[in-house]
């Protein structure tokens, strides 16, 4: 976990979403797919990984076509502590980049850990789901979380996708 100022963890999860989705929006060959594509927000996973402060245990559940509910647990290397992010994201069109249909999000929601004294606060998210079967889904994201300090924490993993 780093520890940052709100207004520098803005401007770096800003600036890193921004550069991230032009990236992947202007590599050669990238392009939107249609709407009603397979590839669309049409899936549900659970699924675990890592973060840079612990294991994760994280899924997504479709509450429309256009967004989604992404819970996330993160259980440091300890198993001691335990930290709850609950994210309503916004899941962009996908993206067709060097073959693979990549389908970003980015949203909001809140934090809750069970360490230290301050342990609620608000939630910002961004990141990337990749469905490399039927099946599974690889994801990644960045959340900035707003307790005390600005936290960054970054995750990956891979989901069952049912």
């Amino acid at each position: 976990m780093f520890k940052m100022t709100p207004a520098a963890a803005l401007s770096r999860f800003g600036l890193g979403l921004a550069v991230s989705l032009v990236a992947i929006a202007t590599a050669p060959g990238a392009q939107a797919q249609p709407n009603g594509q397979a590839s669309q927000n049409d899936y549900n996973y659970v699924g675990s990984g890592i973060s840079d402060e612990g294991f994760i245990i994280n899924g997504k559940a479709r509450l429309n076509p256009n967004l989604s509910l992404r819970p996330t647990v993160i259980l440091d290397y300890d198993f001691d502590d335990a930290t709850v992010l609950v994210p309503v994201t916004y899941d962009f069109p996908s993206i067709e980049a060097a073959g693979a249909d990549l389908l970003p999000f980015g949203g909001a929601g809140v934090r809750l850990a069970t360490h230290g004294d301050d342990n609620f606060g608000a939630l910002i998210t961004g990141g990337v789901d990749y469905r490399f079967a039927e099946k599974w889904t690889a994801n990644a994201s960045v959340n900035v979380s707003f307790i005390d300090e600005a936290d960054l924490d970054l995750t990956a993993g891979v989901g069952y996708t049912f």
